[in-house]
């Protein structure tokens, strides 16, 4: 690996002694400590020795100066922070951009995948002290397999041999399936409950207690380890667009990327009713799956890192408008610019709180139903293209005013002002075009680059070919973030802008040409139409648009693409199924995976996906939909999540304080992240455990699940009206009452 396993530089690396600031590096499973490159500075106004820079979003330049201080040190007066920030690391970076080549790991990197099942008699969700570990499985990249598996009376030994073995092999990666979210934190309560007080120091190589770096939401939870790299697939798959509509479980992961990971029910079961033979082979199925898909994206990682000359566990655990930041700030770097704050902060119009409030992509539904011919018209690299094609980047473009509102998107005396229905205002834009701007560099570059490796039809071939793709296509979400220092708003804000204004004029090109009901469906950068389209035309009319719009715009990087799939039912807005060329059937959206969903929907749903594109639709079918005695209670249950404390629960009406207070009942402490299975009965929402019968359950809510489906399907004709006498409601309504 070109680059080391772990870099650090910050306040904390700093030599006490001369205050010189320190460089800890990781490669080939021992500690290095350098003298950093980088001292921290700050920039001072200096009219006679100061150099000229600008600053993004301002007109003009500033005479200025560096200015060296200590690190951690309080900074006052007329200073200027580059980013808003003290991030050293990141100056580091973008100062130095082949400073960690010299410190590559040339060692094959040591990889321990890992899984853990545990035992939940009491129905909770399994966290904390009361639910032992009954088995870890573990398997490593140099062909070790092993379950360690509980004994029957506590898992203090299950958490001995773990630790044990982690220790012997020496691992420079430990990996897993939400292991950063829920394996190691169980892992560490459970060790806390036995009183292992230095379990922790055994994960690491140094020595030291584990350590925590989170922001808000859970693909943003991140965790290091001393001297070793965590690499939680789960949060590569939520990041993987091309998982779009797919559950993000490990089987459904694991199925989708062709394996067939063993499963066992859990219905009404716990672990423990399984033999030791079935949780030995149940666990390695997992621990196998996951090192699979670790191989799949952990090439993807290595290369961006090696290619950006990162330390690989800095992008592991870094967000993913990481490498963007890194980037544009050496670009910036170059041209002696300066970006004063954060996005947040320059922009307070446009943010509200944490969060920006701006308009993002279009994305609307049309014709829902079922649809016998699906044309798919895509824009190729959509966002990249149009910043390529306006000459877009923090260099080149800044916010000069707002405009009142209006839905119309127009260039006047040489500026471009994008309607904004969020902000409520059109946002005027100024783009430079004497220069090409840093991200036109990039993305064009990137672009070149890419082509060789997907001419290769190689595993690395295609997974060097993908990182570049993904460096391409997230200079937008970097740019709008929050949080970025070395973004520009006034870029994201142009790209989701011209965006829309493509996309629609190109819902109404294929309306006018092809019929008003051609159109199904629209979202960011795709068209659905019912009809066959002429690409070559679309994408020729919506050049002469742009060009006709915007002058000195390289309208030739708008490219148009064309998929063709067979039947599809379009649901709503997000969700949808559509069957490709070769017969398989994709599903997409929160219909297909919510967890809050019952079987029985999903079952119903799924059925009627598969018989209405076979075009399978009878008599018998849909007497089999409406035939609920045949089936088992349990695909009727549901289930909730407390993501929440429960004091934070400010509606007393929340069903969530419903079944909780159900739950205290039946002894179910309300701790966060307990999961609450329940059902519809005729008295409201009860959790399983209090419900005894599929007599007790509301049958007219059933009923209309799969009436309301059936309309979604364009089958109203086939609803039937009322249900008969059956177990599921026989002590209700009497059957001169529902005559």
């Amino acid at each position: 690996m070109k680059v080391p396993l772990i870099g650090v530089c910050s306040p904390y690396t700093r030599n006490i002694e001369t205050g010189e600031m320190q460089s800890i590096v990781w490669r080939d499973g021992e500690k290095e400590v350098h003298k950093a490159p980088y001292e921290p500075y700050v920039y001072v106004p200096d009219h006679e020795t100061g150099q000229q820079y600008r600053i993004t979003g301002q007109e003009g330049s500033m005479l200025l100066r560096k200015e060296h201080y200590r690190a951690g040190e309080e900074l006052s007066g007329a200073l200027i922070l580059d980013g808003g920030r003290e991030n050293i690391m990141d100056r580091l970076l973008i100062e130095h951009p082949d400073y960690y080549y010299q410190f590559p790991n040339e060692k094959e990197l040591k990889v321990l995948c890992f899984d853990i099942e545990t035992t939940s008699a009491d129905g909770s969700f399994p966290f904390g002290e009361i639910h032992p570990i009954t088995a870890v499985g573990i398997t490593t990249n140099t062909g070790e397999r092993e379950v360690f598996l509980w004994d029957g009376k506590d898992d203090r030994k299950v958490l001995t041999d773990f630790a044990k073995f982690v220790k012997w092999y020496n691992p420079d990666i430990l990996t897993g399936y939400n292991c950063v979210g829920y394996d190691v934190p169980q892992i560490l309560y459970r060790a806390s409950f036995h009183g292992m007080t230095n379990y922790k120091k055994l994960l690491n190589r140094d020595g030291s207690d584990y350590g925590w770096l989170e922001s808000k939401g859970d693909d943003n939870l991140r965790m290091k380890v001393g001297g070793r790299v965590v690499f939680d697939v789960l949060r590569h798959t939520r990041l993987d667009y091309a998982l779009s509509g797919i559950p993000r479980g490990l089987k459904d992961v694991s199925r989708h990327f062709g394996m067939e990971p063993i499963e066992l029910d859990f219905s009404g079961k716990d672990i423990l009713d399984y033999s030791l033979s079935e949780i030995h082979d149940y666990v390695l199925s997992d621990v196998d799956c996951t090192m699979t898909l670790f191989e799949n994206y952990f090439e993807r990682v290595k290369f961006t890192a090696e290619f950006v000359g990162v330390p690989l566990e800095t992008l592991v655990n870094a967000p993913a408008s990481f490498i963007t930041k890194i980037l544009q700030g050496r670009a910036l770097y170059k041209q002696k610019i300066i970006t004063k704050d954060i996005n947040r902060d320059r922009h307070p119009d446009i943010y509200k709180a944490d969060r920006g409030n701006y308009q993002a992509a279009y994305i609307d539904m049309f014709e829902p139903g079922y649809h016998k011919k699906n044309i798919c018209v895509d824009f190729a690299s959509y966002y990249p293209s149009i910043a390529m094609a306006l000459n877009l980047g923090p260099d080149t473009t800044r916010i000069v005013g707002y405009d009142e509102y209006q839905d119309k998107l127009e260039y006047i005396e040489g500026k471009l002002y994008i309607p904004d229905s969020k902000i409520n205002k059109r946002v005027i834009i100024e783009i430079d075009n004497d220069r090409k701007s840093c991200l036109y560099d990039m993305c064009k570059s990137f672009t070149e680059m890419r082509k060789p490796y997907k001419e290769m039809n190689t595993k690395e071939g295609d997974s060097k070919s993908n990182a570049l793709k993904i460096l391409v296509n997230t200079f937008y979400g970097a740019n709008t973030n929050s949080y970025i220092n070395y973004g520009d708003m006034a870029t994201g804000l142009t790209i989701t802008g011209v965006a829309r204004y493509l996309l629609e004029h190109a819902i109404r090109l294929c309306r006018t040409k092809y019929g008003e009901k051609s159109v199904i469906y629209s979202h960011t950068d795709s068209v659905y139409c019912n009809r066959d389209v002429d690409v070559d035309w679309l994408t020729n009319r919506l050049r002469l648009i742009l060009e006709a719009t915007i002058p000195n715009v390289e309208s030739e990087f708008i490219r148009l693409d064309k998929d063709e799939y067979k039947e599809g039912v379009w649901l709503a807005i997000g969700n949808y199924a559509l069957r490709k060329q070769d017969g398989s059937l994709v599903k997409h959206g929160s219909n297909f995976k919510s967890k809050n969903r019952s079987d029985f929907y999903k079952m119903t749903l799924n059925k009627l996906i598969d018989a209405r594109i076979d075009n399978k639709v009878t008599n018998t079918f849909i007497d089999d939909l409406y035939d609920f005695d045949s089936l088992d209670m349990e695909i009727f249950m549901q289930r909730r999540t407390l993501n929440r404390k429960l004091e934070d629960y400010k509606s007393t009406t929340d069903m969530m304080l419903t079944l909780c207070e159900q739950g205290k009942g039946v002894g179910i402490e309300p701790r966060p992240r307990t999961q609450y299975d329940y059902y519809k009965t005729r008295d409201g929402y009860k959790i399983k455990e209090l419900v005894h019968s599929k007599t007790e359950l509301d049958v007219r809510y059933y009923w209309d699940i799969v009436s309301g489906l059936l309309r979604k399907f364009g089958l109203e004709r086939e609803i039937k009206k009322n249900p008969p006498l059956t177990i599921l409601d026989k002590s209700q309504k009497s059957l001169m009452e529902w005559i």
